[in-house]
């Protein structure tokens, strides 16, 4: 079932880019990496342990799609890990306290429209698809941001982009992992020759 998930989640992705025709000045390949911190949704019960976030990091590969001089499409694929303490004890049946750190693995692809008020200045938000390694489930989510753009040359750029991002929302479970960070982009468009 794991593989066939991970199939799901990569087949949604090459199908995004490769129904677009590709061309040098719209079309943009580059990696990302994020970090900040987080909080988790549907851990905690009564009489449990506790759960303490800590922080996050996540990395993985953009494409970026120009469909318009104001407008792009985002989507990729990045791998999320998040670090929370565990805290358990401290009561009367158990009053030797004992912490261990734990972590939150997700795959996410996400599907953003990405908003260019100015030639530096953006917004970008959209629906993202996301499959937690732990727990087995695929869920959707959403995210969105502001960001600033900086062209190196005519073919790269870099993306400075804080972003709100919930992954892996489970309705059924009550669960999830909100990121709040700031995410780079690196994106080349030299990948395919020359402009026109």
């Amino acid at each position: 079932m794991d593989n066939l998930k991970v199939i799901l989640i990569l087949g949604i992705f090459f199908l995004v880019l490769f129904v677009t025709e590709t061309k040098a000045q719209k079309n943009h390949w580059g990696g990302n990496v994020e970090f900040g911190y987080f909080s988790l949704e549907g851990r905690e019960y009564i009489g449990g342990p506790g759960f303490y976030p800590r922080e996050y990091f996540a990395i993985g590969v953009t494409y970026i799609r120009t469909i318009s001089p104001k407008f792009d499409v985002e989507t990729g694929l990045t791998y999320s890990r998040s670090r929370f303490l565990i805290r358990a004890g401290g009561n009367p049946n158990f009053p030797d306290i004992v912490e261990y750190n734990d972590w939150e693995n997700l795959i996410t692809a996400p599907f953003y429209l990405k908003w260019n008020v100015s030639p530096r200045v953006f917004f970008n938000g959209g629906p993202n698809i996301s499959w937690n390694m732990e727990e087995n489930t695929f869920d959707t989510g959403y995210g969105f941001g502001i960001g600033y753009q900086v062209s190196i040359n005519d073919s790269n750029k870099i993306l400075i982009n804080p972003m709100f991002q919930a992954r892996g929302l489970s309705s059924d479970q009550n669960s999830g992992v909100y990121h709040i960070g700031l995410r780079l982009v690196f994106t080349t468009s030299s990948f395919f020759g020359k402009k026109e």
